[in-house]
């Protein structure tokens, strides 16, 4: 039953096996046991308490139930201080992508690990989160402020494009080893840092490829000239619609809840909940809010072998309250592209609006009243909001797009 409910969350999400960037989805529900390991260095104090840092546990806990729709919750266990035995200079890494020197987070996670196995089994946990005691900025304190060490950083899948995403064995002193998903943040890192590596983590590695992709550009985020501070200058192809493209807004704010491209990789947006329409047909919907999970919330629009739309209601409520802008949002997905190169790029309604912050489309407003895509035969329109944010919307064809949108500028 579970193979049958994977393969056909794969159809409706229209991942292709062994593609450029997207391996299949995958479902991930119930407990998920993740031991959270702080570490500090000799001659460096931590700025945190054990209680705060808890307390951030609890906060990420709290993202992955809301992203989930209640089907996927933390159960942690926090453990630490624990001493390395070298100093913070030892372990220090680049804040840039490709830069990451992958002897580095491989000696901080078996120093870590090791430690902790005295008090617990690592291998009994779905996932690991080393917590680096030491308040981070970029090039500062650990350097980076967070990163998916497993599958990530360690086989390099972030360093260069070609490099092939695995879950690496790690040896540890006394004997033995640990292969298992594996996160790291700074302890100041935003809750969103971590969210959005733990999603890489959950959703693990299969064919050389993770099954929770980044969606922010990879050349931009190792490129020293732009400014690091925060991820919106990364977030070129998504923006602030799915937290594996921009890990938060606002620092003082939650993060961003996933897109349906995330939710379904992840199983979260059920079978019944997604409706196809082809090129060519026209169809009218109605969307209920994504961040409710109920009723229908997906248009699949396919187009080829790795191309297709989403098409997502998004409102102010529940999780998605921290957005800049509400309405229809349309997702171009191509799996064909590597990752960090725009598997996920939202159409954007209101170009003169900078950072996608404006991308959905609304109902008689914006600068673009519809998207079209006349390459693959394809107009979507947002037509009504209904007092409780249900979206009814139009798949069309261009030829066909007037008669529902007469007053579309184009």
């Amino acid at each position: 039953m579970l193979l049958t409910l994977i393969v056909l969350i794969a159809v409706l999400a229209g991942s292709v096996p062994a593609s450029a960037g997207v391996a299949d989805p995958v479902l991930v529900e119930g407990p998920q046991k993740i031991l959270v390991v702080a570490v500090r260095f000799p001659g460096t104090e931590p700025s945190l308490t054990l209680p705060q840092i808890e307390k951030k546990v609890g906060q990420v806990g709290g993202y992955v139930r809301m992203a989930s729709y209640g089907k996927a919750w933390l159960e942690p266990r926090l453990t630490g201080w624990y001493e390395m035995p070298a100093p913070l200079g030892e372990y220090r890494v680049s804040p840039f992508n490709y830069q990451v020197d992958r002897g580095r987070v491989r000696r901080l996670l078996a120093d870590a690990l090791t430690a902790a196995r005295r008090d617990t089994d690592p291998d009994a946990y779905r996932c690991v989160w080393i917590v680096v005691g030491v308040r981070t900025r970029p090039g500062e304190g650990y350097g980076m402020i967070a990163y998916a060490a497993n599958p990530g950083m360690l086989s390099g899948v972030l360093q260069s494009r070609g490099r092939r995403a695995r879950l690496e064995a790690v040896g540890l002193s006394g004997g033995g080893s640990f292969s298992g998903p594996a996160i790291v943040s700074a302890e100041n890192a935003h809750v969103g840092h971590v969210a959005h590596d733990l999603l890489h983590a959950l959703g693990g590695a299969k064919g050389g490829v993770r099954a929770v992709p980044d969606l922010y550009d990879f050349d931009l985020q190792s490129d020293p000239r732009v400014e690091h501070t925060s991820p919106a200058p990364f977030a070129i192809h998504a923006g602030p619609w799915d937290i594996m493209s921009q890990h938060f807004i606002q620092r003082d704010r939650p993060p961003p809840p996933p897109s349906s491209f995330t939710r379904l990789q992840l199983g979260w947006i059920e079978p019944s909940q997604t409706v196809t329409v082809r090129p060519g047909e026209t169809r009218e919907v109605t969307l209920k809010p994504l961040a409710l999970g109920q009723g229908l919330q997906v248009v699949r629009v396919p187009i080829d072998a790795h191309r297709s739309l989403l098409v997502e209601n998004r409102q102010h409520v529940g999780g998605d309250a921290v957005l800049p802008s509400a309405g229809l949002l349309v997702l171009e997905i191509d799996t064909s592209r590597e990752e960090g190169a725009g598997i996920v790029r939202v159409a954007d309604a209101n170009p003169g609006v900078p950072g996608l912050q404006a991308a959905p489309f609304v109902p008689g407003a914006g600068e673009r009243r519809s998207y079209l895509n006349t390459g693959a035969g394809v107009a979507v329109a947002p037509l009504a909001v209904e007092p409780d944010g249900a979206l009814l919307l139009v798949v069309t064809t261009p030829e066909r797009l007037r008669d529902f949108v007469p007053g579309d500028r184009r």
